[in-house]
């Protein structure tokens, strides 16, 4: 297939903001970027607070369903009611689970849930019983233990795998990787036959910019940087692949039928790792004074420059901790690297086009854990941790193109 050229530009033209639900502030890395807060929540849930969700997958009456990997438990909530009621259970029978992790809404009220400890797959149509999903389960281990980039509506699955390791580290996973394949199923995992898959892109990994050791469990383990960075992609139900690149930021799409849009750079203005970044990054102190005695932050490679985006080692709400996830008509949510000097968590929105339609802006103790048609679901942190759900509105502004 051809590959073809986005247009440039971001459409700062096509964006406005409504006084009575949207503010605009400039942002510290782009300044004349406009950004957007979502309006206050249209729902709450009042009486029930999460551990650590791992997903929200809105059904069609309204009700979601919630994972929480702590509480060991699939929830139905009904956000309007406040009820709160759980479903299945745990165990390693049929249609049991140890770990209930990421919820991949699939359409028509099915939802494909994994459990994180037993790498199976189970199939949730509604509120019902899940359901063991074994075709899934033999798919999901051909690409890794690691859990999907995303499940599209004909059952394939988006993986990762990790290669190139440099010198004789003992690379465990994708993370110490200095590249990674990214690899498409060519079976579903509604059929009996799992198929294989095939690479659809390789991008850098975070093992590119080297690694520290220390020693673990009678052996020398190494570990990258928390601000390494690498491609990442995520498949949406529709079949459209985003893969995020942040050297130089960009998005390229990869359409159903296999043809790649190539994405313009994104803005991005270089914010330096100072010592304050780095204390930041490696403890989420904002004091450099108590990293000071840490030998091992010295030892760490640290780039010269924030990345647009790093994987999210202390708040896995996505696969792997990757930085994306889908959002309502079909864009792309990017988390952006925290920033020690500029507190508040920010997600760019990036259209099919490659575009950069704005930034929403929410407090550092909010994450967005999913998303419908219309709405963002959003957890909120208190001090001991705990998470309280709320539903908000999709602003308008950001209509599919």
């Amino acid at each position: 297939m051809p590959t073809q050229r986005l247009k440039p530009g971001f459409a700062t033209s096509l964006l406005f903001c409504l006084g009575w639900t949207l503010s605009c502030t400039p942002l510290p890395d782009v300044p004349d970027h406009p950004t957007v807060r979502l309006p206050p929540a249209d729902q709450t849930l009042e009486g029930k607070q999460f551990s650590r969700i791992r997903g929200v997958s809105e059904l069609t009456d309204g009700r979601i369903l919630v994972s929480d990997l702590l509480e060991e438990s699939l929830y139905v909530v009904d956000m309007r009611s406040g009820g709160v009621h759980s479903l299945g259970s745990v165990g390693d029978g049929p249609g049991e689970y140890r770990s209930p992790g990421f919820l991949y809404p699939i359409g028509a009220d099915s939802t494909l849930l994994t459990d994180q400890t037993t790498h199976r797959a189970f199939l949730v149509a509604g509120d019902g019983y899940p359901e063991d999903l074994s075709a899934a389960t033999e798919l999901i281990g051909l690409l890794s233990s690691e859990a999907p980039w995303g499940i599209d509506r004909s059952g394939r699955v988006l993986g990762v795998e990790g290669f190139g390791y440099s010198g004789n580290r003992l690379a465990l996973s994708r993370v110490e990787a200095d590249s990674l394949r990214i690899l498409l199923t060519t079976g579903s995992v509604f059929s009996w036959e799992p198929g294989e898959h095939e690479t659809i892109a390789e991008v850098g990994g975070q093992g590119r910019l080297g690694a520290w050791g220390r020693t673990q469990f009678g052996g020398r383990r190494y570990y990258t940087s928390a601000l390494a960075v690498e491609g990442q992609a995520w498949l949406f139900r529709d079949g459209w692949i985003a893969l995020a690149h942040p050297e130089p930021y960009r998005v390229d799409w990869r359409r159903p039928d296999g043809e790649w849009l190539r994405g313009d750079p994104l803005p991005l203005d270089p914010v330096p790792v100072t010592p304050r970044e780095r204390c930041f990054a490696w403890t989420g102190d904002r004091d450099p004074g108590a990293c000071e005695e840490s030998r091992r932050i010295g030892e760490v490679p640290w780039p010269d420059y924030l990345p647009p985006f790093v994987m999210a080692r202390r708040n896995r709400t996505t696969p792997g901790g990757i930085a994306l996830q889908p959002g309502p008509d079909g864009l792309l949510l990017i988390r952006r690297t925290l920033i020690a000097d500029a507190p508040g968590r920010r997600y760019d929105v990036v259209d099919r086009t490659g575009s950069l339609r704005s930034t929403i802006v929410m407090p550092e103790n909010q994450t967005i854990v999913g998303s419908s048609s219309t709405s963002l679901y959003v957890v909120t942190k208190n001090d001991v941790d705990l998470l309280t759900l709320s539903r908000h509105r999709w602003p308008d502004m950001f209509g599919a193109r």
